[in-house]
């Protein structure tokens, strides 16, 4: 690619929309002997404004007839992304250079065909915000050490935008028109250059895992309140929580949390805050980054195509995600022809500032807003032990997969902790078991919430047997969601811990992390291991992970557990329970300063699904084995 001798001719593809933006400002560079001034290809009417600014070059609907008349050195295409593809491959048939407003295509596919194309010309991404020295600086400081140890960095974005936003035109707030791909989402148009930035403040154009949650509030197809977190090829966390559905209007604002300093990036304003030190830098848009690139060779291209497969990969995994939650409306409100969701504007600012998702945050109109609904019972049956737990607990389809108070054990409840026997004292509910007894009437004790957050596991009259610190965490993973459970008890004094296993009944061992599935056709219900053994072998077996599939006719769902390293109790026959085994058929004896951890990791999707590394549980095969 050699070097152009005076300014170069420039065709601009789409004048309206922000393509106007384009149209100025090559009207002005021309003014300024920087560029020529070639034509327009626009198919619809040009206003007045667009008019004046044309003049009296070529206005023509018709590509390939306009690059044939007027054989430019650039093709500005700025245009809805659906349509860049084909546009793209006009201007570079004609042996121009590429100007293509982001995202540069709908697919990742579409990205890689169009990076093959460009081989031998330069092809800049249309992303403003990589024009500032204000991120070239954060860059360099991030990439120098100069802020310490990079733990993450997040963006926040509160925008608003009115009902009008999506009638404009009939790509927007789509995922799809025509049956072609459009992704005109919060995350992948108006919020494009908060995922862009900051893989280019990382220094990455690589990225190793995606979490989305996709939510909308207007009627439409696509995302307009949504948070992202992946993790780049440096390994470095990122979390993009934007909205617009805001109540007030803030720019966005891209921070790095650094051990030795924090930054904050408006990249909209081409502003770096470091340590409370404010500076502006100078701006380079990509259309005279290009020029700059043509008349020098040396000067790099801010955005090259080949350099944005990063964000390409996000907004693959937006593309082909479940379609976006629509938010309950209980949780919106209209402000005039805006919608606004209820606490958006402080969400999105600690997502950024503690790298965490809206589902981790505890927003009430996250995608797992309705996932695990955590508490006590409301109604507490006769000899049952009440207890946090998490009941219901769903899919993001809306399955419930949890139980609550079944006629044959109603003290088994949702998702928990269950402790039969703590020095003879029953946490749980129901008969207690004595060795060469059986089932018998025993002392049943109480759990309360303490005011520093632990639970605490007494007997009958308030004496405190066991201290729990107990952690419940959920996000969203690809194709669902993942609940975390961990519980570290500990005691004052010597207690010994039984279940009916240790104290001589064999096979129920059960107590410790227990999850009651709901009352569901057991021949429907297949538990496997990573070696294929089903329900009936898996009881007191310690597994790496454990799959249940429930192949319901109307609703099929799918969990993976996976964490202790306890035996497995598994019950499908009799009843729908899985739990880990603390004490199997062995006593567990508690001191002071012995702390007993109790971890247990679920991941829940909808339909009969494979997770990557795991055995086909949709094969023949394996649900023979199941069988």
């Amino acid at each position: 690619m050699g070097r152009l001798d005076g300014p170069p001719a420039v065709v601009l593809v789409g004048a309206s929309g922000y393509g106007r933006s384009y149209l100025r400002e090559i009207v002005e560079l021309e003014a300024a002997g920087e560029v020529r001034f070639a034509g327009v290809c626009e198919v619809a009417p040009l206003d007045a404004e667009g008019l004046r600014l044309v003049g009296r070059r070529p206005v023509s609907p018709d590509l390939p007839r306009l690059l044939a008349e007027t054989r430019p050195d650039i093709g500005v295409v700025s245009t809805p992304m659906h349509t860049h593809l084909p546009l793209a491959r006009h201007v570079l048939a004609s042996g121009a250079h590429l100007l293509l407003e982001k995202p540069p295509t709908p697919t990742l596919r579409q990205w890689r065909e169009l990076v093959d194309l460009t081989s031998g010309v330069a092809c800049q991404v249309g992303f403003q915000s990589l024009g500032s020295g204000a991120v070239r600086r954060l860059a360099d400081l991030v990439r120098t050490g100069e802020l310490g140890e990079v733990a993450g960095i997040g963006v926040r974005g509160a925008w608003s935008r009115d009902d009008a936003y999506y009638t404009r035109a009939p790509w927007a707030g789509r995922r799809t028109l025509d049956g072609e791909p459009v992704v005109d989402g919060a995350l992948t148009n108006p919020y494009a250059h908060a995922i862009a930035t900051a893989l280019a403040v990382d220094g990455s154009d690589d990225v190793s895992s995606i979490e989305l949650e996709l939510l909308r509030a207007h009627d439409i197809e696509a995302d307009d309140t949504s948070c992202l977190r992946l993790r780049t090829g440096n390994g470095t966390t990122v979390v993009v929580a934007v909205t617009l559905c805001a109540d007030v209007e803030q720019e966005p604002v891209l921070v790095v949390h650094g051990s030795l300093k924090r930054a904050e990036l408006h990249y909209t304003r081409d502003r770096l805050v470091l340590d409370g030190v404010d500076e502006l830098f100078d701006h380079v848009s990509p259309l005279r980054n290009l020029v700059a690139h043509l008349g020098d060779p040396s000067v790099p291209l801010q955005s090259p195509l080949a350099a944005c497969g990063g964000f390409m990969r996000v907004l693959e995994a937006v593309r082909t995600a479940a379609e976006p939650v629509q938010i309950a409306r209980k949780w919106l409100r209209r402000k005039g022809s805006r919608m606004v969701v209820h606490g958006i504007d402080d969400t999105v600012v600690r997502a950024a500032d503690q790298l965490r998702t809206f589902a981790e945050l505890g927003a009430p109109w996250s995608v797992l807003g309705r996932a695990a609904e955590y508490g006590r019972e409301a109604v507490v049956p006769p000899a049952v032990v009440s207890r946090p737990a998490l009941h219901p607990v769903r899919t993001l389809g809306g399955t419930v997969v949890t139980g609550e108070h079944p006629a044959d054990h109603p003290w088994h409840r949702g998702i928990g902790l269950a402790l039969p026997d703590v020095d003879g004292v029953n946490l749980w509910g129901g008969r207690s078991y004595r060795r060469g007894r059986g089932y018998v009437e025993g002392e049943l004790g109480q759990v309360r919430q303490a005011e520093d957050g632990t639970v605490e596991w007494c007997d009958s009259f308030g004496v405190v047997l066991l201290r729990e610190r107990r952690e419940i965490r959920r996000r969203v993973v690809s194709g669902g969601w993942e609940l975390s459970w961990t519980s570290v008890l500990s005691a004052d004094s010597e207690v010994v811990l039984n279940s009916p296993g240790s104290l001589g009944r064999p096979g129920a061992g059960y107590g410790g992390w227990f999850w009651r599935l709901p009352d569901v056709d057991p021949t429907l219900v297949r538990v496997i291991t990573p070696d294929g053994r089903g329900a009936d072998d898996l009881n007191g077996v310690v597994a790496d992970w454990l799959a249940v599939v429930v192949a319901d006719p109307v609703a099929p769902w799918t969990a993976v557990l996976s964490g202790p390293s306890d035996p497995w109790f598994v019950r499908v026959s009799q009843y729908r329970g899985i739990g880990s085994a603390l004490c199997w058929d062995k006593p567990k004896l508690m001191r002071p300063g012995w702390d007993v951890t109790v971890s247990v990791v679920l991941r829940l999707y909808d339909g009969v699904v494979t997770p990557a590394g795991q055995p086909d549980v949709r094969s023949k095969r394996k649900w023979d084995v199941m069988r």
